[in-house]
């Protein structure tokens, strides 16, 4: 198979011309999404789906697709299983322009899939999936030695393997990583490998019940990351970093608030994957932290007005007329 990556960056991550795309690569899940909308039912009773649709998900899936939306080089390493909803999963991402030359298909294998009820007048969801591809370890192991070279990588832990293989290289040569994982289990291990962890609110309170959004921040930070955050939908957004390329040194100590932008949500799916890869993109613009994190916030609420993690997702030019004049998202 021809694997293609993402175009060659240097160690010391030299400054872009202004011709230059961001290039970004991601490592890890992308998958098909079955959703409907409709009320809720009582359980053993019915309701009327006003829609449905199939479309492509997955963490690293739809973060990549939303810096390929915002005009962004990109590719994915990632595994499928050899069915139809393989299939459609690359050509979905095919379709974004999203590099696949290295998505394996494994043989016998079956795609990841989620089944997700959107809940009619909310957005909120429900997601029940298949268990997660298996991959031969080798096969992994192969995929993680590719020839690694972007201005940012995104990671998640659903093959933590590939991950805690490509995170270390990556910031061997000077490349930041953005994680998409909960920090527990394996995941804690992977926290320390990257330099930008973004956790949802779920997450967060589940590792420090009944702590302050800034007690979980600090909690997370001390886990290794440079910048640490909690989305929390229609709450905003809590961060803090140490020091580097998206966060100054003079936000060391500060954590911040970025409240959530208002618009009529339709779906939630994806918003916070949606996020990953606007962050991703800002982090590769070398824009300042709070930056990143409004230009974030401001594509995940977009992404929110259709039905599917993907539909809703803006071009770059439909986010600077959300933000305004006054906040221009082209310059370097």
């Amino acid at each position: 198979m021809t694997e293609r990556g993402c175009p060659a960056s240097r160690p010391e991550r030299p400054a872009k011309p202004a011709d230059r795309r961001p290039r970004l690569l991601g490592v890890g899940l992308a998958c098909l999404d079955y959703l409907f909308l409709s009320p809720w039912a009582e359980r053993g009773g019915q309701a009327q789906v006003r829609d449905h649709v199939v479309c492509g998900g997955g963490l690293i899936g739809t973060a990549i697709v939303t810096a390929a939306r915002l005009g962004a080089e990109t590719a994915i390493w990632s595994w499928v299983g050899e069915d139809d909803e393989g299939q459609q999963v690359i050509a979905g991402l095919d379709a974004e322009g999203v590099d696949t030359g290295a998505v394996e298909v494994i043989p016998g294998g079956r795609t990841s899939v989620s089944f997700v009820h959107v809940e009619e007048g909310t957005g909120e969801r429900t997601i029940y999936h298949r268990p997660r591809l298996e991959v031969p370890s080798e096969r992994i192991r192969a995929g993680a030695a590719r020839p690694l070279s972007c201005d940012v990588m995104l990671v998640d832990a659903i093959w933590p393997e590939a991950s805690k293989l490509a995170a270390p290289r990556a910031r061997e040569m000077g490349i930041p990583v953005v994680g998409d994982f909960c920090p527990e289990g394996e995941g804690a291990e992977l926290a320390r490998l990257v330099t930008h962890l973004i956790v949802p609110r779920a997450c967060a309170d589940r590792l420090a019940p009944g702590a302050t959004r800034e007690e979980q921040l600090r909690r997370l930070a001390k886990l290794g990351p440079e910048f640490v955050a909690i989305t929390a939908g229609a709450e905003g957004c809590w961060f803090v970093g140490r020091g580097s390329l998206c966060c100054p040194a003079k936000d060391t100590a500060a954590i911040v608030h970025q409240p959530s932008f208002p618009v009529p949500v339709l779906d939630t799916t994806g918003a916070g994957d949606v996020f990953h890869g606007a962050f991703a993109y800002g982090l590769s613009r070398r824009w300042p932290a709070r930056r990143c994190v409004k230009f974030a916030s401001a594509v995940a609420a977009l992404s929110c007005r259709a039905l599917g993690g993907r539909a809703g997702i803006p071009s770059l030019d439909e986010v600077e007329r959300f933000l305004g004049k006054d906040t221009p998202t082209r310059s370097f």
